[in-house]
């Protein structure tokens, strides 16, 4: 029998992880367990300010593991937003600013799709790339020390309280907040809510998809 393609074998790998994060909420402390909001109830408390929000980049169609051979400053050799992707994070940027959500420091991903969608939704200069969003080096295989490294970083960014009226955003990857909260966004371009409680303690409230923000921003235009 034929050996697999090497993007079956990276696939299967990473359902591994996803269906392994299961196990992992369990062990997680009562404080970061979910309580189910609803994105429409989640949105009117980002207008009130004091959340994380954690976004998946934007689409880039075929998902595969591109760690290896990503180069970070050269978007050739890594996964870019498609164009649905691009369309989709300037929509993301449009609605924000249609539902007036208080936005204060926006940290992305060094990878161009972290950073492609930071900068279509806050423009240039609008947000700061940092290694601590970034993909873990070893990924997908993911060694005990990356795995130890990402989760000081992911815990510390997502415990982080905001100043008052203000929301941090964050644009990185699945991966990241699955090793540290146990969950994965399996939508690209989906934004996890977190209550912040510093010292490394926060709350997933649940998550935004990308056509919510859009669904409730003409809801509210409709009504004035």
């Amino acid at each position: 029998m034929p050996a697999p393609h090497p993007g079956i074998r990276t696939r299967r790998r990473i359902a591994a992880w996803i269906a392994a994060a299961g196990m992992l909420a369990f062990a997680l402390p009562a404080a970061q367990a979910q309580t189910a909001a609803s994105a429409d109830q989640l949105i009117a408390d980002l207008k009130k300010g004091g959340l994380v929000i954690y976004f998946r980049h934007g689409d880039t169609g075929a998902q595969y593991a591109d760690r290896e051979k990503a180069v970070m400053g050269d978007c050739a050799t890594q996964r870019n937003l498609n164009a649905d992707g691009r369309e989709q994070v300037a929509q993301l940027g449009r609605d924000f600013k249609a539902l007036n959500i208080p936005v204060g420091k926006v940290l992305s991903s060094e990878f161009c799709r972290g950073w492609q969608h930071a900068e279509a939704m806050f423009g240039k200069g609008g947000y700061t790339v940092t290694a601590d969003l970034s993909v873990p080096l070893s990924y997908p295989g993911v060694s005990e020390a990356d795995r130890a490294l990402n989760n000081t970083r992911i815990n510390r960014l997502l415990s982080e309280v905001p100043p008052a009226g203000r929301n941090t955003v964050l644009v990185s990857h699945g991966v990241n907040v699955l090793l540290a909260a146990g969950y994965h966004p399996n939508t690209q371009g989906e934004a996890v809510i977190f209550r912040p409680q510093g010292q490394g303690r926060y709350t997933r409230l649940g998550s935004v998809l990308p056509g919510d923000w859009t669904r409730v921003a003409g809801a509210g235009a409709a009504k004035r």
